[in-house]
């Protein structure tokens, strides 16, 4: 290893170690978010009393079994939830190694520090939810996608019958070690043997068996390594399914993509005479597909109905996730504008943003024609614009953009160049890039279920296409000059502002409602000290089986995290019912006869009050985007915030 590698490794473990010290330091500080809250009450649940049952509200297994794990090894606190995606989100920068060669030296070391020190990505790695598992399942697969592709021309797809049987050996072995493996070291899954030996099962192990020697007795000198990817390829998009129901979009922008792929290569053209002949090359393609997809539909089963091959249980999953879903975005539940995930790119992620974009101009579809390009995209927003002016002005008229959503018309130019990306690019890898950051843009900006949360997956392809175009240029930069300069103060104030904001918000402002990225914040302190004066008075009773009575059904989610070992307490309590527990925690609306004054006149006079809330928020508008709220967040209005009471009756006052 010569003293410039040496250098570079040096450099890039010392932002994987800074990577992992960001995400595991002082993890526990901030109290759950309610989504944490619900999926760390799901898994304790899981935990106790081993019992699981899908629902999309709150996504798929994966996550709840792994951290089971985790909570017998560990104990069930804020710390051990989040562990997980901590750990997650700091080794999915390790997936950057094996496409060192295609990112360079330099352009690995500034996705490092992207993925390191990104505000969107250290905060959902230091957040009990699926989103970054989703990130690192989608970055190895990606990897694994590469890495198959590069052995592809290490198969000999000659007929030469001299066979090597240690490679039969070989590869049956590693099959049969797999399948063992799933059904008796993982009982978590509750695989029983009845399906094992059901016909289904026995007719599809033996299929996949069977096709997988063949493959290797006609072709022997079959790369081990392609069927290592394919088989970790097809468990990681098990593991998305498993783990949110956007995996199904992930896997529809896959399938268009190699539709795509095929038109561009023209793998049409004598397709039915390969066929017609047994063509080797297809063969094996054929049953490499064949076999990834059989792999996936194995682990999709064992995720989702603890049987081998379930497959009535796979479609009613697969069906309730997108029935769920649908129904969620035609009734708007989190709607929001179109451009909803860019002024969240703009403020947390800005040198991504920036140098995303110019990647993607940069290794455009058509070099020749980028200019082209560029002027009728505008000349159509121009239309556009002018369209909906005149919509407003005259709202019963018939134009063309009062036919779709805004999304469509407005980011359709994005999704045309996403596909002319794929089908004219030379550079396939930034083309694939390209396609996924816009056509994920593209989706959900149309879905109405905005949550910034979201933003991770059109954000990962950008950080991957900014690290490659600036491991282009960088090397270049030419400091004499004005634009090399300008290029260098344009790194520098961009990268401090991200690293800034990341720091701000995972550090300092991690409860703030002004932040985006949270969406709905505790807000900051009040909630902490709510739940150590329910601790404290406990205490003074009979600790976990003291009485706590909660009037407002809303407020089960938010609690039943922080209320789990607690085993008297009565949820959805009628106000007008006897209230008389040492606790009892009310809803505070805005209007004067509120649930929490109506309880307050029920008590006995020895009940003190405290006043908290469990989630605040702001609706953001155009006149609070000013250089105070950049720089510090500063609004110059109080947030929403749904309030919350606790009425609590110290000890020593029953004397």
């Amino acid at each position: 290893m010569n003293k410039r590698n040496y250098a570079f490794y040096i450099g890039f473990f010392i932002i994987i170690a800074l990577a992992f010290f960001l995400r595991l330091y002082r993890l526990d500080e901030r109290v759950f978010h309610h989504d944490e809250a619900a999926v760390g009450y799901f898994t304790y649940k899981l935990f106790t009393q081993h019992t699981y049952s899908y629902d999309p509200s709150f996504h798929g297994p994966f996550m709840y079994y792994v951290t089971a794990e985790i909570f017998k090894r560990i104990g069930d606190t804020d710390y051990s939830a989040r562990i997980l995606p901590a750990i997650f989100g700091s080794a999915m920068l390790l997936f950057l190694l094996p496409l060192r060669k295609y990112i360079g030296k330099i352009g690995l070391l500034v996705c490092a520090f992207f993925l390191a020190l990104s505000p969107s990505f250290l905060y959902y790695s230091r957040f009990y939810r699926e989103d970054i598992f989703i990130s690192f399942f989608t970055l190895l697969l990606l990897v694994c996608a590469i890495k198959f592709v590069e052995n592809y021309s290490n198969i000999n797809y000659s007929n030469d019958k001299n066979i090597t049987i240690r490679n039969v050996y070989l590869f049956s072995t590693i099959l049969i070690i797999l399948i063992i493996i799933f059904i008796w070291i993982i009982p978590d899954l509750r695989i029983r043997m009845s399906s094992l030996l059901s016909l289904n099962g026995l007719y599809f192990v033996s299929f996949a068996l069977i096709v997988s020697v063949i493959i290797i007795l006609k072709f022997a000198r079959y790369p081990l390594l392609r069927f290592i990817y394919i088989v970790i390829g097809a468990l990681a998009l098990a593991s998305l399914a498993a783990l949110k129901e956007n995996a199904y979009i992930i896997m529809a922008l896959g399938f268009f993509f190699l539709l795509l792929f095929a038109i561009r290569e023209k793998w049409y053209n004598g397709l039915i005479g390969k066929i017609k002949r047994l063509d080797n090359k297809l063969l094996v393609l054929f049953t490499e597909k064949l076999f990834f997809i059989f792999i996936f539909i194995v682990f999709f089963s064992l995720y989702y109905t603890g049987n081998f091959l379930d497959l009535s249980g796979m479609k009613d999953a697969f069906m309730k996730a997108v029935l769920h879903w649908y129904e969620m975005h035609k009734i708007e539940r989190m709607g929001g504008p179109f451009f909803y995930y860019l002024p969240i790119m703009v403020l947390y992620e800005l040198p991504i943003f920036i140098f995303g974009v110019l990647g993607i101009a940069h290794y455009s579809c058509c070099d020749n024609k980028k200019i082209k390009i560029l002027t009728i995209i505008i000349t159509y927003w121009i239309i556009v614009d002018l369209f909906y002016l005149l919509l407003k002005t005259y709202p019963a008229s018939s134009l063309p953009v009062s036919y779709l959503p805004a999304s469509i018309i407005f980011l359709l130019p994005l999704l045309v160049f996403a596909f002319l990306s794929v089908l004219k690019s030379k550079n396939l890898l930034v083309a694939f890039l390209t396609y996924w950051a816009l056509t994920n843009f593209f989706i959900y900006s149309y879905i109405q279920e905005k949550v910034p949360w979201l933003v991770l997956n059109p954000l990962l392809p950008l950080a991957l296409i900014a690290a490659i175009y600036l491991n282009e240029i960088i090397p270049g930069l030419d400091l004499n000059s004005h634009k090399g300069m300008i290029l260098v103060v344009i790194i520098i104030v961009t990268s401090s502002f991200f690293v800034y904001s990341s720091i701000e918000l995972n550090f300092k402002r991690y409860t703030d409602t002004a932040e985006p990225l949270i969406q709905a914040a505790q807000p900051p302190q009040k909630f902490a000290l709510f739940l150590s004066k329910i601790n404290e008075i406990s205490s003074q009773y009979e600790g976990n089986s003291t009485k706590i009575q909660l009037t407002d059904a809303d407020l089960e989610t938010q609690f039943l995290w922080y209320m789990r070992r607690f085993n008297n307490v009565q949820w959805k309590v009628d106000i007008n019912s006897t209230l008389d527990a040492p606790l009892i925690i009310a809803h505070q609306g805005d209007e004067a006869e509120n649930e929490a004054e109506i309880v307050k006149r029920r008590l006995r006079t020895d009940y003190e009050r405290l006043n908290s809330s469990k989630m605040s928020w702001y609706w953001f508008k155009e006149s609070d985007i000013t250089i105070d709220y950049i720089l510090y967040r500063k609004m110059d209005r109080e947030p929403s915030e749904y309030r919350v009471v606790l009425f609590y009756k110290p000890k020593y006052q029953d004397s």
